[in-house]
């Protein structure tokens, strides 16, 4: 898969992602330490109508590729530019909203219309994708940390999370019930459960609503698989216990090395979270 970072939280989580030999890795900012160096502009509007064609550096088509975006930066403008140039692809987009109670008014709104925009272009089909990812609810799925190094473990999370999420759905359970997501439901969540803490189980990355589908990856080494008799019912009883009206739920168990139990978790709508009028501003 090609990973594409664009502004400095997206070229943040890509080099997260090129600790994995599965991912190549593409950074696109206005500093030198990026991939690609792009001219710094003064607006979120510039940057839609002045957005280079990087065509020339990004000579790939037909592949899997993940875009990674913070709405509320200005280089976010270009993030449409950015879509159009990679078209020949099947796209997702990660994208990662900040803590809106501590950026400008300007910046929520142009989050607002990023957000919204990319949610719509999912919904027709031009994304495989869109992962919604809420900094505050990851901060608050990790606990404490320091401050040196903490934007870094916020990446981790997420970068180890959405990794682990791919590998599983390219592997073969040893046992599960699989349900494919409704065609429709292309706007999605990560998240994590603790199988040892029954008070606080799980802890998505964004709050989503209208949820139609949630699937559980479990990862539990051989000893336990062997030698737990209780899991299979915990998790079972578990994954019973989300199926709500409306909504599908289904699990896979995978056999890892690791020496603690990890669930990984996805949940999917198809309804734009967080929908409000633009007041007929928007990306053209």
């Amino acid at each position: 898969m090609r990973v594409v970072g664009l502004g400095n939280a997206g070229c943040r989580l890509a080099k997260a992602f090129s600790k994995f030999p599965q991912y190549e890795t593409v950074s696109i900012d206005t500093h030198k330490d990026a991939t690609i160096t792009i001219k710094k502009r003064n607006s979120h509007e510039e940057y839609d109508t002045h957005f280079p064609n990087l065509k020339r550096k990004l000579r790939f088509s037909q592949e899997d590729v993940l875009v990674i975006t913070a709405g509320s930066g200005q280089i976010s403008g270009g993030i449409l530019r950015l879509l159009e140039q990679l078209k020949n692809n099947r796209l997702s987009v990660l994208y990662i909203q900040s803590d809106l109670s501590l950026v400008s008014e300007v910046q929520k709104r142009q989050d607002k219309i990023v957000k919204n925009i990319l949610q719509e272009y999912a919904r027709s089909g031009l994304l495989e994708m869109i992962y919604l990812i809420d900094d505050t609810c990851v901060q608050r799925s990790i606990g404490e940390m320091s401050i040196l190094g903490y934007y870094d473990t916020i990446n981790q999370a997420i970068v180890n999370t959405l990794h682990m999420v791919n590998v599983f759905k390219h592997s073969e359970p040893i046992i599960g019930n699989f349900i494919n997501p409704s065609e429709i439901s292309r706007i999605a969540t990560l998240g994590v459960a603790n199988l040892d803490d029954k008070s606080d189980y799980e802890n998505w990355f964004y709050p989503l609503t209208n949820v139609r589908d949630m699937v559980y990856y479990y990862g539990i080494n051989e000893e336990d698989l062997k030698n737990d008799g209780t899991l299979f019912r915990k998790i079972t009883d578990f994954v019973k216990s989300k199926a709500t009206s409306g909504v599908s739920v289904s699990y896979g168990i995978y056999q890892t090395t690791y020496d603690q139990k990890y669930c990984y978790c996805i949940q999917y709508s198809s309804v734009v979270q967080s929908y409000t009028e633009l007041d007929d501003q928007e990306i053209s």
